[in-house]
């Protein structure tokens, strides 16, 4: 086995059950699974599926495949719109794309599960993949923030690198799942996040088709959390196949959001106004095209499906972004 699979090697790892598109997480390689011949390995995760009453952390199996090394601590850099990204948030790396840089030196980054993201630059790092034993795009030594050591041992600590950042490799820091030097959390340690939603709370759920893309979003109520920010939702809308109550679903939080705020509706919309529409018991982005002669009629071009379809005046909302747990109104 290459040496990021021998036993102790730090590693990330995007587990299937989050879809191909999903975050990458930090863990240690325990052994190789059995039968040897498998191409399975056993591993520990940093992060993920850990217990947070008593600190077990989660061991699993997963094929090499789905497997990678840890990428080498690297500098800062500086990003320009329409960069492929990879962002850190909630203990894994998330694909995305850089959408706007704001005067403050920071980031808005659109992740692909629709979710929007104001980060530090130590939040991101250039999106690459490991192929034949190669990150590409490569990584060119002008891009490195320190010679590359020994990284298995988890509790090491560093100064601060030439940037100024603090780097700690703590089991419980940032950067031990990034490797990449990440700004800790004020106090300097990272800390469990409170539940975001409580039981029996309504909340909106992302409808996510199979190309991890979200199309709409459909009420839904909480009904209880699971671990790791995960939580059991029942809709509101959408039955089950036997039509004998509402579907019930596990879903990430990065999937959940409240309600918007009800916001007054214009008496009439107008060209280019940024909508919802009420389609298919959820609600779809989309932009006013064509103010009908009815008056309370219009064309609407749904984004996420490209349609034109027409809607009466009481299935359209104004549209909101929910960025950083706020409600912000979309730039004209």
């Amino acid at each position: 086995d290459p040496p990021y699979l021998q036993p102790g090697a730090l590693v990330e790892i995007q587990p299937p059950e989050f879809g191909y598109e999903g975050p990458w997480h930090t863990a240690t390689i325990v052994q190789r699974a059995t039968p040897i011949h498998s191409n399975r390995f056993v591993v520990r995760f940093t992060h993920l599926f850990q217990d947070i009453s008593t600190g077990t952390k989660a061991i699993r199996e997963y094929n090499s495949v789905d497997i990678r090394p840890l990428p080498p601590r690297h500098r800062p850099r500086k990003f320009k719109v329409g960069d492929l990204v990879e962002a850190y948030y909630r203990f894994g790396w998330f694909e995305g794309e850089i959408v706007e840089e704001l005067h403050n030196g920071n980031y808005i980054c659109q992740l692909k599960s629709s979710k929007r993201l104001e980060l530090v630059v130590e939040r991101l790092r250039l999106q690459r993949s490991w192929r034949d034993g190669e990150w590409i795009p490569p990584l060119d030594e002008s891009e490195l923030a320190v010679e590359e050591e020994d990284s298995t041992d988890e509790t090491k600590q560093t100064d601060f690198n030439k940037a100024g950042i603090m780097e700690s490799e703590a089991d419980s820091a940032e950067s031990s799942t990034a490797g990449t030097g990440n700004i800790q959390e004020a106090s300097g340690q990272v800390t469990i996040e409170e539940e975001e939603f409580s039981e029996g709370e309504r909340v909106e759920v992302a409808n996510i088709d199979e190309d991890g893309f979200n199309q709409a979003w459909l009420a839904a109520t909480i009904v209880k959390p699971v671990e790791n920010n995960r939580y059991i939702i029942r809709y509101e809308t959408l039955r089950t196949g036997n039509d004998t109550g509402f579907l019930v679903k596990e879903m990430d939080s990065l999937h959940i959001r409240p309600p918007p705020p009800d916001t007054p509706v214009p008496h009439q919309f107008k060209m280019f106004d940024n909508v919802d529409a009420l389609y298919k018991g959820g609600w779809w982005k989309g932009i006013i095209t064509r103010v009908l002669p009815r008056g309370s009629r219009y064309k609407v071009h749904l984004d996420n499906n490209g349609k034109v379809m027409e809607f009466k005046h009481s299935d359209l909302r104004l549209h909101l972004d929910w960025i950083d747990r706020k409600w912000t109104k979309p730039s004209p």
